[in-house]
């Protein structure tokens, strides 16, 4: 069993053991629910709140593990890790949030969500722990295509500190364990923001539950007694951030073959680029041909010695300054007629 496997599997039971000790409940945002192949998802920290942060002030730190899969309908499966700490200062108020994963391609199949809230003493050496561990994730691209080895790297990190917690008999203040699939009638994977808070559901009433000014609100005022987690799923077909700093690299390094003339590396790593992006991963297969054929056809004009297009040093600049095709012009491009 593998590190991931035993952060799933601890998540899993204590969501089993507490779940009908907390309310979950599912806001709904406005959007359409994400169109196999052809959307886009990402997974956002809305807020958070640990009600002892509120009472202890600096001493104790809001930490939350979380962990985000997608189960494709062929079987395979992507995975990402994190763990993801209100910056400092902020451990008692204010809205937190940020980036659990960044856009990653919904494929059709379920998506998983795990979650755990901690409670963690400003003096214990797991807070040494999570911050060493949270640093590192916050080094890596937050795709769920491409985490393989380092991800697992990571998840024996945070294995081991779940470990110690457990061991010392103590646990997350909340836990999520969810599946998320279009057309559920259980979990249905629709824009919105997942909420869990720690207290029992019979005695909750959800009707009062609301977002104001970014923060989770009941009946119009904060729940600043209660512990709290707001998740946010997004969905796009039009993703606004194109960082792909693998990519780039190699498409600065082609283009200055391609100013410099130099025929033989610039087929080299022209090829290798178009290659690469019209299979990536981490874009659906519209966004595929639509970079790759405006790829070509910049490193085209760099050979041409077009001068107006120098400030275009990656894709995101050449998306802002240039923009895509259609998706339409592109949808029959082959990768023979990319490297043709």
């Amino acid at each position: 069993m593998t590190a991931l496997d035993n952060l799933r599997a601890r998540a899993r039971h204590w969501w089993s053991r507490d779940a009908e000790h907390l309310v979950y409940h599912f806001l709904p945002a406005a959007g359409a629910e994400p169109v196999p192949r052809d959307s886009y998802l990402r997974l956002w920290v809305g807020d958070l709140f640990v009600a002892e942060a509120r009472r202890h002030g600096a001493d104790v730190l809001p930490a939350l593990r979380a962990t985000v899969a997608m189960t494709q309908p062929n079987g395979l499966r992507g995975v990402r890790s994190t763990v993801w700490q209100a910056e400092p200062g902020q451990e008692a108020q204010g809205v937190r949030s940020g980036a659990l994963t960044g856009w990653f391609p919904y494929s059709g199949g379920t998506v998983s969500v795990q979650a755990c809230l901690y409670a963690i003493k400003a003096n214990d050496s797991l807070r040494l722990a999570m911050d060493v561990i949270g640093a590192l994730t916050s080094a890596v691209v937050p795709s769920l295509a491409s985490v393989a080895g380092l991800g697992e790297q990571l998840a024996k990190g945070i294995d081991r500190v779940e470990a110690a917690i457990e061991d010392a008999g103590s646990g997350p203040v909340l836990v999520l364990d969810k599946d998320y699939a279009v057309g559920s009638s259980t979990g249905a994977l629709h824009p919105g923001h997942i909420v869990v808070i720690n207290t029992p559901a019979r005695s909750f009433d959800v009707g009062g539950l609301a977002l104001t000014d970014g923060r989770l609100t009941h009946d119009g005022a904060p729940l600043d007694g209660l512990d709290y987690l707001l998740i946010e799923i997004q969905a796009t077909a039009n993703r606004d951030d194109w960082a792909f700093p693998r990519l780039d690299e190699l498409f600065q390094k082609a283009k200055e073959a391609a100013v410099r003339r130099e025929a033989p590396i610039l087929k080299r790593l022209r090829e290798e680029l178009l290659v690469l992006v019209y299979t990536c991963a981490d874009l659906t297969s519209a966004d595929q041909r639509r970079v790759a054929a405006q790829l070509k056809e910049e490193l085209e004009e760099a050979g041409r010695g077009v001068s107006a297009r120098d400030t275009i040093t990656s894709i995101g600049r050449m998306v802002a300054e240039r923009g895509l095709p259609n998706a339409r012009q592109v949808a029959h491009l082959t990768i023979s007629d990319l490297l043709g």
